[in-house]
């Protein structure tokens, strides 16, 4: 999906360029031999709340802080492909009677108009075939909507680091793409600083992506308020035991549980709706983002919702020097969606 953005040219380079909330991820990768080679990766943090600001001075820290990190890496092509985050977009899924793709396309923009609770002049609407049903031949359509205002801030940033930007898609088909690794049928939980995305792979295709406003600084908070402590200081006990409720006597456990509990609730709803749509049974979570390291999550994930809950590697696709193995292991939950988006380009 680029949102309306210019098609990928062929046989030019490109890299991955995902702006989190955090920190700036890069990473470059090259087809050889039928493999995903790995150029090149890097990552800067970023102060707080910039990538949040939609001022201009924001914009023009953020596209310096790109230029530099680009810089440093020695990258030989100007070519970003970058995404939206789901809080950012609108998606929604429809079905159709099966029809010729042009009549598909006049149908997605009746659809957007009925569907997308924004102006429709507001916002890029793009849109992917999910499924087909066996017997009747109706399709399900993913239809996305991202708000115009959303991909012309990206484009600026882009712009303001010197660069060339080529596609914007989100955050979720990134994800699923540097995931996947031909389960037919999984979750992804992308916990990240403030949210965590939801998205449903199967057979390789997203067919169902939410956000929930729950994530790591969510955590930190809680551990705070229950606790009496700083935000700092928080932050600090929530890194360093994590919720292994063997570790301070369980108290962080304690105080992030009702957190984790509205979290493992809103996988359970989304599990559910995903079985009552299409009759299948989620049994593997695959989970990432920069706060899926929390000690304890995978566990506590796995015990509470009674499925297989395992850590998505985005490097396990991909070829690279064996002696950086360990360092990018140590990153892999924050890798993804830069991933992802690098993958896109080959």
């Amino acid at each position: 999906m680029a949102l309306g953005l210019k098609i990928l040219k062929e046989n030019t380079d490109y890299f991955g360029l995902d702006i989190g909330t955090s920190s700036i991820k890069v990473v470059q990768l090259r087809k050889s031999f039928g493999k995903q080679e790995l150029i090149s990766f890097g990552s800067v943090p970023v102060p707080e709340g910039v990538t949040q600001s939609d001022s201009a001075v924001d914009i023009k820290k953020l596209g310096k802080i790109v230029k530099d990190l680009v810089h440093s890496m020695h990258l030989v092509t100007k070519n970003a492909i970058v995404s939206l985050p789901g809080n950012s977009i609108f998606t929604t899924v429809v079905k159709m009677p099966k029809m010729p793709m042009a009549e598909i396309r006049k149908a997605v923009s009746y659809q957007a108009e009925q569907n997308v609770p924004l102006k429709i002049s507001d916002v890029k609407i793009d849109w992917q075939i999910i499924g087909q049903a066996p017997d009747t031949g109706e399709i399900s359509v993913m239809i996305i909507a991202a708000p115009i205002q959303k991909t012309q801030k990206m484009a600026d940033i882009v712009e303001e680091a010197g660069l060339e930007l080529d596609a914007i898609e989100i955050d979720a088909i990134a994800t699923a793409r540097a995931l996947h690794a031909n389960e037919p049928l999984y979750m992804i939980v992308d916990i990240g600083m403030f949210m965590t995305e939801l998205s449903v792979v199967q057979n390789g295709v997203l067919t169902l992506t939410r956000t929930v406003p729950v994530g790591g600084q969510v955590i930190t908070r809680a551990i705070a308020q229950n606790l009496g402590m700083e935000l700092d200081q928080a932050e600090q006990f929530k890194i360093k035991f994590g919720i292994d409720q063997d570790k301070m006597e369980g108290k962080i456990f304690k105080a992030a549980k009702p957190v984790l509990n509205n979290l493992t609730e809103e996988i359970e709803r989304s599990m559910k709706y995903y079985q009552d749509q299409y009759n299948q049974n989620i049994s593997l979570i695959k989970i990432t983002g920069g706060s899926s390291r929390l000690i304890g999550m995978q566990g506590f994930l796995s015990e509470n919702l009674g499925v297989n809950v395992v850590y998505g590697n985005p490097w396990g696709m991909v070829v690279h020097k064996p002696d950086i193995t360990n360092q990018l292991n140590q990153n892999a939950t924050e890798f993804a969606v830069a991933v992802g988006l690098a993958m896109r380009g080959l």
